[in-house]
This record gives structure tokens, C-alpha cells and sequence, in this order.
């Protein structure tokens, strides 16, 4: 009669036969004599795969399984999958080809163990490459430090990678109007400024990402693929699809500078940013539209209907211009019917504005030339007083005034840069002053003109009346003469040039001449 307690024994032993539990945490001890143990039950009763499975999952929840003692002990997974498919298991094999993904994903049937099995397998992914560059994380040493310099290397550097994408338009999401390869190759630019290997490219890769894109990276590309080529690959296939394509090829086949223009941007930067536009997308399009003359209807179909864009519109067919060239006389057009309609503004402008003293030069005084500045209190010109009302200008005093020290009529004798010579700047000043009461009027220059106008008066009355009351006539008019030399005589006696006198005179030349 066989022993059951040696054949206990050696069931026991068949998994993970070589390890030895002396060194081996209690948990990770636990693991493998439960194994042990569900496969003494086997042995006793039969068991599908599929029990099998179930008896696995029952046992080990996805925090134990996934957990931190589990995945530091080596080939626990490996050798896990191997006894499951030993005994009709049959897992299938994840595309990822990790052995982690195949257990959380095929393990357990209850949805929401898987979704935490998966989230728990690609962290140990993920936790390997940043510790070791894939596998499992290593023990701790035996002293229970741990060296920190090259966590410390690789935050640094994580900070610096977030840092150099932290804007949000350094990051791919996902939109229509994004090419996906511009962003691997501005991250590719930067991984070679700090020297980053394949590895950490991976690791800090989702620096570049946001939105639809992030997420999809979390969920399909992180857990799965090995290399950063294979991720690049798998976004790629993703944001470029054929429906993609399409989506694409119509937005550029419906793209208009017209809707630019109205936004408030010029003709000339909507012009370069449809450009840029086409330019970025035509890879996206579909294969068999992704040649020149398709880049070249995209950029007609945008300008089309525009004046300036007519004439290098039709040497498409006769000369066959590629997509720079067409560019290139396009914005040449829009430069030169710029320059015309400049050109036809200012001619419209100048014909049709009226003349005003503004156009017609005035009287030049001194040190007034072309490049002087203008007198704006000339005599020729009027100003304008608060209420609304025009007065005569005052004159410009520099134009008679001048500088009373060294002559100069550009200036006043405080801003003359001559020495001051005090006598002959006394001279002068009073010659100037000698010269602006000469200008005012005198009772010799008001009585010539009453004898002008008596005058006038008598031949007026010679010509047109000849009755016998002439003599009557003249004598009225040599008692008003009279009394006009005596006034005249008195105001002189009072002071010749005095302002109240010439009103007094200016007065009673008008009291005579109303006689």
C-alpha cells in the first residue's frame, strides 16, 4: 500500500521544484505551496482547464498575483502560465507577448478583475523599464539601502523631458489638423539633446500626448508594445486609418483662405498659413492623393475666387506649375495688386481732396525754407478761438523781430548763441519798436484821406448838378472843411499817434462824411 503522505510529498514538488523557500518572504512562500496544494486536489478529482483557471483566479486576486512580493520573485509568472497550460489551461497568447498581460487578460473572467489585472500588469511593465530596462524589478540589496543616484539621474531627467513639452501645443491629441510625425520628430530632436536610448524614448513618451491620443497610448500602446518604434507605429496606424485619410483629403478639398480673411487675418498670412496647412496634411491623405498635382488643386481650390489669384491660376494647365512654383506667383500676385491698389488710393486721393492754405505755400519768411518748420502763426493763415470764432493772425514776431543781438531772425537774442553785446541789442530794440508804432495810424494819413474823398465829392457834384444853389454847396462844404482842420488841429496839439485821438478823428471824419 503506497505512502500518501510521500506521494504528498512529491506532488508538492512539482511546481517550481528548485526554489528554495528558506529565502522566500512568507507571502511568496504562500503562493507557491497553494499552488502545490490545488494541484494535490487535482490529482485526487478531474479538473477541466477551465476549473483550473477559475481555482487559480479564486485563489490569487489580481493585488496578490500583481502584487510587488509576486512580481520580485523570479519567474513566478512564467511559471505560472506554464503549469496552466500543463493542465489544459490552454491561455492565449496576448499580442504584447508578456507573459503578464497573457495572465490578466485571460485568467480571469469577472470584468472588473481584468480591468484591474490589466491596469496592475502594464504598472509592472511599465515599473520595469524604468528600473532595469525591462524584466522583472530587482531585489533589495541585503542591507536594505538602496542606491539613489540613478533615481535621482532619471527624475531629473523626466523633469526636464515634461518640462521641454509642458505647452500645450507641443503635444499630439489627436485632431484633425495634426500630423502625428511632426511631433515623433520634434521628440526625437529632443531625446538626442539629452541622449536618451531606445528605452527611456519609451518611457517619456507620453510627454507628447494629450487628449484621445493619451488616453489611447494608456490603454493599447503602454501595456503592449516593447519598443519605442513599436509604439510610434501603433499611433500611427491608429491616427491614420482609412477613414482618417478620407476625413483628411475632404478638409483640404473644402479648405478656403476665404474663411481667413474674414476671421480679420491679411490676405498675405492667410495666403502663407494655407500653405503651411496643406503642406503639413498631404501626407495624411490617401495614397492616391498624395502626389504634386493633387497639393496643387488643394491650394487652387483654396484661392480660387479671388482677384489677384486669377492669372497664376490659369498657367496651371499651359505651363505646368508645380506646388512651390504656384505658391510662388501667387504670392507675387498678391504683392503687386497690393502695390496697386496703394498706388490707385493715393492717386484718388490726391485728385479729389480740395485745395486748402495748407496746399498752396504762403509767404517765406526768414530762416523758413523746405526743411524748416512751418510758421503756423502766419499772417496768411487764421486761427480759431475757443468759442468758435475766427480772428486774424498775430503775425510771426521772428519774421521783423529776429534776434536784437546778433540779427538773426531764426531766433530770439535769450536763445543767441553769440556773446550779448548790451548797446547794440539796446539799439536795435529800439529801432524795432521805432518801426511797429510807425504802423499804426496817424492824423496826417486820416486827414489825406478825407481831402481824396472831399475831393472826389466836389468833381462828383461839378458833373452831375449845375443849379443856382452851387454856391450854397460849397458853402456847407467849406464850413465842414473848416470845422475838419479844426479838429484835426486839436487832435494834433494833443499828441500825434495817441489811440484815443485817432478814435475821436476816425468819429468825426465819419460824422462829416455821413453829411
Amino acid at each position: 500500500m503506497p505512502d500518501p503522505t510521500r506521494s504528498t510529498v512529491d506532488a508538492v514538488a512539482t511546481f517550481m521544484g528548485g526554489a528554495d523557500t528558506e529565502l522566500l518572504s512568507s507571502e511568496q512562500k504562500g503562493f507557491i505551496c497553494s499552488v502545490r496544494m490545488l494541484e494535490n486536489e487535482m490529482r485526487e478529482a478531474t479538473f477541466s482547464g477551465e476549473q483550473v483557471k477559475a481555482s487559480v483566479a479564486e485563489l490569487f486576486p489580481p493585488a496578490v498575483l500583481f502584487g510587488p512580493e509576486i512580481a520580485t520573485l523570479p519567474c513566478a509568472h512564467r511559471e505560472l502560465r506554464k503549469w496552466l497550460d500543463g493542465h489544459g489551461a490552454n491561455l492565449q497568447q496576448h499580442s504584447s507577448h508578456r507573459v503578464v498581460m497573457t495572465l490578466a487578460t485571460s485568467l480571469y473572467v469577472d470584468t472588473e478583475d481584468r480591468v484591474a489585472a490589466t491596469q496592475l500588469a502594464s504598472d509592472l511593465i511599465a515599473a520595469g523599464r524604468r528600473l532595469s530596462g525591462g524584466g522583472a524589478a530587482p531585489l533589495p540589496s541585503s542591507s536594505g539601502q538602496r542606491d539613489e543616484a540613478p533615481s535621482t539621474t532619471n527624475d531629473r531627467l523626466a523633469h526636464n523631458i515634461a518640462m521641454r513639452f509642458r505647452d500645450g501645443s507641443c503635444k499630439f491629441s489627436g485632431n484633425l489638423g495634426e500630423a502625428w510625425m511632426e511631433y515623433v520628430a520634434e521628440y526625437q530632436q529632443v531625446a538626442r539633446d539629452y541622449d536618451l536610448n531606445q528605452m527611456q524614448r519609451f518611457q517619456y513618451m507620453h510627454n507628447i500626448l494629450s487628449g484621445d491620443a493619451k488616453r489611447y497610448y494608456l490603454d493599447k500602446v503602454q501595456g503592449y508594445a516593447t519598443s519605442f518604434t513599436q509604439a510610434v507605429d501603433m499611433i500611427s496606424t491608429e491616427y491614420n486609418s482609412i477613414v482618417r485619410q478620407n476625413r483628411v483629403k475632404n478638409y483640404l478639398s473644402s479648405y478656403r483662405m476665404s474663411s481667413l480673411t474674414r476671421d480679420g487675418v491679411s490676405e498675405a498670412a492667410a495666403l502663407e498659413q494655407t500653405y503651411k496647412t496643406i503642406t503639413k496634411l498631404a501626407p495624411q491623405v490617401p495614397r492616391s492623393h498624395q502626389g504634386d498635382a493633387h497639393k496643387v488643386e488643394f491650394l487652387r481650390n483654396a484661392v480660387v475666387g479671388s482677384p489677384w489669384a486669377t492669372e497664376p491660376l490659369s498657367r496651371i494647365a499651359t505651363h505646368g506649375l508645380t506646388f512651390q512654383q504656384l505658391y510662388g506667383e501667387l504670392e507675387a500676385a498678391l504683392h503687386l495688386h497690393k502695390e496697386a491698389r496703394l498706388a490707385v488710393a493715393h492717386a484718388n486721393s490726391s485728385s479729389s481732396r480740395p485745395l486748402t492754405t495748407q496746399d498752396v505755400p504762403g509767404i517765406l519768411f526768414s530762416g523758413q525754407g523746405r526743411y524748416a518748420r512751418p510758421v503756423t502763426n502766419s499772417s496768411a493763415f487764421t486761427n480759431k478761438r475757443p468759442g468758435g470764432v475766427y480772428r486774424a493772425g498775430r503775425g510771426n514776431p521772428l519774421a521783423i523781430m529776429g534776434c536784437f543781438n546778433c540779427d538773426d531772425p531764426a531766433h530770439t537774442m535769450k536763445d543767441c548763441p553769440q556773446p550779448i553785446n548790451a548797446v547794440r541789442a539796446a539799439e536795435r530794440k529800439l529801432d524795432y519798436y521805432a518801426k511797429k508804432k510807425t504802423g499804426k495810424p496817424t492824423a496826417s494819413a486820416i486827414l489825406f484821406q478825407l481831402c481824396s474823398q472831399v475831393d472826389a465829392m466836389e468833381i462828383a457834384g461839378e458833373n452831375t448838378s449845375a443849379s443856382d444853389d452851387a454856391g450854397t454847396t460849397h458853402d456847407a462844404n467849406a464850413d465842414d472843411e473848416r470845422r475838419l482842420f479844426e479838429a484835426l488841429m486839436s487832435t494834433s496839439a494833443g499828441g500825434d499817434g495817441s489811440d484815443a485821438a485817432v478814435v475821436d478823428t476816425e468819429a468825426k471824419a465819419d460824422f462829416v462824411m455821413e453829411d
